[in-house]
């Protein structure tokens, strides 16, 4: 289960049990006191798969595991071997696409990262990387196009946190745990607190999203319906991630209705 500390965003909690069958958590309503939002969720709840969105970069876990993506040749569908992990680009990848950097017309943008002076800001590297308003100072990261990319993690994970971009209802990831636990574009949607719209390239397009499951996994997919699913910031660890508020970022929250939508991910139960 996702802990939540005073001072962090709207965010949303969802258990499933392991029997498979769907049930929501409750949680209070959301409310904005100056530039603070807070949600708490039910302490009584235990270990259980849950997903949060946010304007926030969450904090490391344990032993976490930063996906690099520094200095890898851009475009490139080679497999990466990186520390305590890999990448793989599902053949046939689209061409174009992979590990990328900038924005391409029609194929990728930019996963905005936070707010500043009412300019998006972006992650200058990997995964707690300092930010900058300059586009062309922004760091590498993740496209899928239409195809597949697997994240595969040399020791079990149960925690996986990410900068999730103009966020599309076809984005997806699929985790390797029991349950092939899935979490969708749609209900990142539904859950983040000031969305503005569908793919949506500026400020309330994109969101940090840290998923917690409750049985360990050692591959994610990403994958998309659509041009592209973008996403920057990625690290695995073995307890769950908590959110570190970033000021910078607040005023937009506060700036806009709020609402929290309780919904239910969905589990795809193994055919075996």
């Amino acid at each position: 289960m996702i802990r939540h500390l005073a001072g962090s965003n709207p965010r949303l909690a969802i258990e499933i049990p392991k029997t498979l069958s769907l049930r929501t958590n409750l949680a209070r309503i959301a409310v904005c006191v100056g530039t603070v939002l807070l949600i708490t969720v039910g302490a009584s709840i235990a270990k259980a798969d849950t997903i949060s969105a946010s304007l926030y970069t969450p904090s490391l876990g344990s032993n976490p595991v930063v996906i690099d993506l520094f200095g890898i040749t851009l475009n490139s569908t080679v497999e990466i071997f990186g520390s305590g992990y890999t990448i793989q680009f599902v053949s046939p990848f689209p061409s174009g696409q992979g590990v990328v950097q900038g924005a391409s017309s029609g194929q990728y943008a930019v996963p905005v990262a936070g707010v500043s002076g009412g300019q998006p800001e972006f992650l200058t590297g990997d995964y707690g990387s300092l930010l900058t308003t300059n586009i062309a100072n922004s760091g590498n990261y993740l496209s899928t196009g239409l195809g597949s990319i697997v994240i595969t993690f040399t020791t079990p994970q149960y925690s996986f946190a990410l900068l999730w971009g103009s966020i599309d209802t076809s984005n997806s990831l699929t985790f390797n745990d029991v349950g092939s636990f899935q979490v969708t574009g749609s209900e990142l949607q539904a859950a983040a607190a000031g969305f503005v719209s569908n793919g949506y390239q500026g400020p309330g397009g994109s969101a940090y999203v840290a998923v917690d499951t409750s049985t360990p996994f050692t591959t994610v997919t990403a994958a998309s319906g659509v041009v592209s699913f973008e996403f920057a910031g990625v690290a695995g660890s073995n307890l769950p991630f908590t959110p570190t508020p970033e000021p910078a970022s607040i005023w937009y929250l506060c700036g806009i209705a709020v609402g929290i939508g309780i919904i239910g991910l969905r589990r795809k139960v193994s055919s075996k």
